[in-house]
């Protein structure tokens, strides 16, 4: 058993010692497999119920095969966690006995040129009968540490590339670790190896333009291409608060840093120029959005504005995925992370490759997973799968870290996604059983919740496969720009008066300002553990907002068309106000589970209000307004009679108020009980 956490050797110990004795002569064969990746029967066998029949499991066959093989010696490494129900199966291979029992009676015995191998990331849940059976080679990640990667890795590489980037590996690398490891607290715990091979990928992918031109890079070019890579791979999982830190201490003893244009920028706030080589602003990047002017009811969900967050994660996202890597996003709820990946796959050119997303959930299991993938590839030749019509895939995997945790603490699913990563297949569960089926041309990129809090971590050696970063929520300055762009283009001043156009503006801080003090009051506790308050309420507060229809106090309503704007309001402006009065108390209030905390967020919309707006405007949103979207009566071709749309949505005050409400609700009800058959 090689023992020992991800990224510490194990594989390379064992690959390095059958390459070594295939030279000596012997050729010698690695199979691995995942017995976490499948169940007890697909690793062993089942027997049919009902006929009787006896199927072979992945094992079975992998030891039947081995056992015939009389030509080279056969190793089978069982690579993932170990628990007492998979490995007691094995206590008679493992003792005096060597012999595979399986329960349609066969009795398969091992010959001198077969090896059984276990290479798990801890022993917590092997029995002292499995322990004592084994000899146990414990691999400690700080016996090698992250120079040999390093090492191997500049091997590869241009000369004069090596040369220029050894002394920043030596300068930077070592220290940072240190520091980080001493000073800060990321978001999600990885290994160190995991965290070098983030910032490995990551100078591939931005020295691979170089390579193919054969253009000698200057020592201040390399390094601050070196500094950009170093800050995203070893400060990628750092949450906002600790980024400036991270950034003071580089600024101690690192050249070639960027010249900070504000106060509060930090390296995160700075790329490298491509055709220059110089430190550039991520603002300058950032495309001009405009509002759709022509549309009345924009479909909200699909209003994707660029943020400087969103921009520089889409960067990286493509760096990786150039070179081949995965992605995994970190960040809590409402931080754009799917969007981000959206916008990334929806700028790939269809016709050379497909997307397919997969959302995971606590039900998720392996043979899910193994399913969903099967599905979207088709055979290419022998035992290779691609993608149809020979394009390239892109698989995201969202929620990543949902999949339930079993009672010996391994996430199953992940198990069958980290051997997909690692080894590039799976095994087929139909026949020919034991035959692993290779996925090619397919990359992959994940989202998850930041662990913590009752939100599951993956697995540390799935981690290992990919290139991680944490997305913080938007500073304040991009919620106002984000919002405040979306009320801009919707309150136009060619629509509105001078007075509805001032409220308009001063909606967006308002509501921060309610966010911030709801998330500051209304903490969540065991009776209350919903009360969680992210970017997603902040964006239906503007969904309220934005959708209600304008032809109700906008200026091109002719005179005397106008409709009472119901409540005590009297004004086109104390109509949006109350618009927006509605739409806080139902995504805030409306949450809330007791009369005093509904009453707390009242007082703090009024108080809001109060500080904001002249009294008379306060007075025109005191009585209660409501906003609904079945006032009005299907829409009927004049000529024709037909019915061209029987539930019209407009979004709109009620001028009667809840009484009005109840008798328009009880009239639809009793409408479509007189309709339905």
């Amino acid at each position: 058993m090689l023992v020992g956490p991800s990224g510490g050797g194990k594989t390379a110990i064992m690959d390095v010692l059958a390459g070594a004795l295939t030279e000596l002569g012997t050729k010698h064969v690695i199979w691995r497999m995942n017995p976490k990746a499948i169940t007890a029967p697909q690793m062993f066998g089942r027997m049919d119920a009902t006929t009787g029949d006896w199927t072979d499991g992945i094992f079975a066959v992998l030891w039947r095969r081995a056992a015939k093989n009389k030509n080279q010696n056969m190793w089978i490494v069982l690579d993932g966690p170990v628990d007492a129900i998979w490995i007691e199966n094995l206590n008679t291979v493992l003792d005096d006995n060597k012999v595979l029992t399986l329960a349609n009676g066969d009795r398969i015995l091992m010959t001198p040129n077969m090896k059984a191998m276990f290479e798990p990331e801890n022993l917590s849940n092997a029995s002292p009968a499995t322990v004592s059976r084994a000899g146990i080679i414990y691999v400690s990640d700080t016996e090698l540490g992250w120079e040999p990667i390093v090492k191997s890795w500049l091997a590869k590489r241009d000369s004069a590339q090596a040369t220029g980037l050894q002394p920043c590996f030596d300068k930077y690398v070592g220290r940072m670790l240190e520091f980080i490891r001493v000073n800060l607290r990321p978001v999600m715990y990885n290994e160190t190896a995991g965290t070098v091979g983030t910032l490995l990928t990551l100078l591939n992918a931005i020295l691979k333009k170089y390579e193919a031109t054969h253009e000698q890079l200057s020592e201040a070019k390399l390094e601050r291409m070196f500094l950009y890579c170093l800050t995203w791979s070893l400060g990628g999982l750092l949450s906002e608060k600790e980024r400036p830190t991270f950034d003071a201490e580089l600024r101690t003893f690192a050249a070639n840093m960027p010249q900070r244009e504000a106060d509060t920028d930090t390296i995160f706030e700075f790329l490298v120029d491509e055709s220059t080589g110089n430190w550039r602003h991520w603002n300058q990047c950032v495309p001009e959005w405009t509002y759709p002017h022509n549309e009345e009811k924009p479909k909200f969900s699909q209003l994707v504005i660029p943020t400087l967050d969103s921009v520089r994660y889409e960067r990286l996202l493509s760096l990786v995925h150039s070179v081949n890597g995965a992605s995994l996003l970190v960040g809590g709820p409402g931080t754009a992370k799917t969007t981000v990946i959206n916008q990334f796959l929806g700028k790939f050119n269809s016709e050379a490759m497909v997307s397919k997303t997969i959302t995971f959930s606590s039900l998720t299991t392996p043979q899910i997973f193994q399913v969903s993938i099967e599905g979207s590839v088709e055979k290419r030749q022998g035992r290779t799968y691609g993608p149809p019509g020979s394009k390239t895939m892109c698989v995201f995997i969202d929620d990543i870290s949902m999949p339930a945790v079993n009672e010996w603490g391994d996430q199953v699913t992940n198990e069958i996604v980290r051997q997909l990563l690692e080894q590039g297949g799976m095994y087929g569960l139909e026949k020919p059983i034991g035959d692993m089926k290779f996925i090619v041309d397919t990359s992959y990129v994940a989202a998850m919740n930041a662990p913590g809090g009752g939100k599951n971590d993956v697995p540390n050696r799935l981690k290992r496969q990919f290139a991680i970063f944490n997305v913080p929520l938007p500073s304040v300055a991009a919620i106002n720009g984000i919002f405040g762009k979306l009320v801009e283009g919707r309150f136009s001043p060619d629509l509105f008066s001078e007075a509805v156009v001032q409220v308009a503006h001063r909606l967006v801080p308002m509501t921060v300002t309610l966010w911030n003090r709801t998330q500051q009051k209304m903490l969540p506790t065991p009776a209350k553990f919903h009360y969680l308050f992210n970017m997603r309420e902040l964006s239906k507060v503007f969904q309220g907002v934005m959708l209600a229809v304008r032809d109700r106090f906008s200026n091109k309503t002719p005179p005397g068309g106008q409709k009472p704007f119901g409540g005590a309001v009297t004004a086109p402006e104390g109509y949006l106000l109350g618009l927006w009065v509605h739409e806080c108390r139902r995504v805030f209030a409306d949450k809330l589970v007791s009369h005093e905390d509904k009453a707390w967020v009242d007082r703090a919309i009024t108080d809001l209000c109060r500080q904001e707006f002249p009294p008379e405007l306060c007075k025109q949103v005191d009585e209660p307004m409501y906003f609904v979207d079945f006032l009005r009566e299907p829409v009927v071709d004049d000529e024709t009679g037909e019915t061209l749309d029987a539930h019209p949505s407009n979004y709109e005050a009620v001028p009667g108020g809840i009484a009005e409400i109840r008798a328009r609700v009880e009239a639809l009800q009793k409408r479509f009980n007189e309709e339905s058959k």
